[in-house]
């Protein structure tokens, strides 16, 4: 009840527009960043993984470096 009595109070209050919309800024900024910080808690962003350098053959269009063996190369 708490927040809703907040929320009354400062939509009773006389504004102008400049301070409307300084009251909007601050919500749209705390909606924003507020959903930012939730996705971010909740997404996999691969912090389990190990770091490692980006170079030839790291890729899979430049092979694997861990699976298996390479395919023979056919004599020229």
């Amino acid at each position: 009840m708490e927040i809703r009595n907040q929320l009354k109070s400062i939509l009773d209050k006389q504004m102008d527009r400049q301070d409307f919309i300084k009251h909007v800024a601050v919500g749209a900024v705390a909606l924003v960043g507020g959903g930012a910080l939730i996705r971010m808690a909740m997404s996999d962003n691969g912090s389990g993984r190990t770091s490692h350098q980006a170079g030839y053959g790291d890729s899979a269009y430049g092979g694997t470096k861990q699976g298996g063996e390479q395919p023979a190369r056919r004599a020229a």
